[in-house]
């Protein structure tokens, strides 16, 4: 998976002296669910040893404004300008390829110049790969803008998942993003499971997509405590980084 884009990235296991790989993360949108991401890398990588584990540069800039409400709102060439930006920097400190902690602004992945673009691993094509590999039904947790950019229905592979993807109705959307934005402040993640019970119980399903990366904050605390299953593209990629040791 990480290595789709960078020739650097071992085959195996073993560690080289030789191999450069260097995973960047672009956060702070929100920072406390790219931190998380951080630390799942290393709670997710073998060895027993800090020298073992995956090379990580976290460029964390919370100052990013709102992507829903730019996107949304029509005019976003500031916001594209900053994402450029961010990415150049990260790209300039040796990255072998990225991962955007946000998946609303995936929305401007088309608008990045092609060097920028080849470096970011999707966290979209990961949902939509495990979502049509899993072939479970499961409910769709997102924000407004996601769901109004149709970043999911606008997918090339949209067609062989929908069956498995369940959309939360109006209301229940509303729920679901103002909870997500109550993530973003580092609110007690235990305080929304009973939200997450009662949606996953109201539309029979036993798994969820956590289509914002707020929701690793929650995917993780459910694993270890209520049993759900879940597609979480942030711990896939973590799972993945066992083959790029330094």
């Amino acid at each position: 998976m990480l290595s789709n884009n960078d020739s650097s990235a071992p085959d195996n296991g073993a560690v080289s002296s030789e191999n450069k790989y260097t995973l960047g993360i672009l956060g702070g949108l929100g920072p406390f669910a790219s931190a998380e991401f951080l630390k799942t890398i290393y709670e997710y990588s073998p060895g027993t040893r800090e020298q073992l584990l995956p090379r990580v540069v976290l460029y964390s800039d919370p100052t990013f404004p709102d992507r829903t409400e730019i996107l949304l709102g029509g005019s976003h060439a500031q916001l594209l300008e900053r994402f450029i930006d961010a990415l150049q920097k990260l790209c300039g400190l040796g990255v072998s390829n990225v991962v955007v902690c946000c998946v609303t602004i995936h929305y401007l992945l088309s608008e990045l110049p092609s060097d920028l673009r080849e470096k970011i691993i999707s966290l979209v094509d990961i949902i939509f790969a495990e979502t049509i590999q899993k072939r479970q039904r499961q409910l769709l947790f997102c924000t407004h803008g996601s769901r109004k950019l149709d970043i999911f229905g606008s997918h090339s592979q949209w067609k062989r998942a929908a069956e498995f993807i369940v959309l939360p109705d109006e209301v229940d959307q509303e729920s679901i993003h103002a909870m997500i934005y109550k993530m973003k402040t580092g609110q007690d993640i235990d305080s929304h499971l009973p939200v997450l019970d009662a949606l996953l119980s109201k539309y029979e399903v036993d798994s969820f997509i956590a289509g914002c990366t707020e929701m690793h904050l929650l995917s993780k605390r459910v694993a270890m405590t209520h049993g759900y299953d879940c597609i979480d593209p942030l711990i896939s990629i973590a799972r993945s980084c066992k083959s790029c040791l330094i």
